[in-house]
């Protein structure tokens, strides 16, 4: 897989996962929509903030391998 295909995927998938935290940090603060449910657990929570937080986490640290030399 050419470098220039990898850096594209990897910024759509930022701008993906950067999307999807604004829109549920927004479910969030100006719904009523809870964080924590007796039924569901904190999987709103998780769900809304959480995973793409991961996904913008990883995005950074394969970033960062990538700019380590090796050797």
């Amino acid at each position: 897989m050419p470098v220039s295909r990898s850096h594209a995927f990897a910024f759509w998938l930022a701008a993906g996962a950067g999307l999807w935290l604004l829109l549920g940090g927004f479910l969030l603060a100006l719904t009523p929509l809870p964080a924590h449910t007796e039924t569901l657990g904190w999987t709103p929570l998780y769900w809304l903030l959480l995973a793409p937080l991961c996904v913008l986490g990883s995005l950074r640290l394969r970033r960062l391998a990538f700019a380590v030399p090796a050797g």
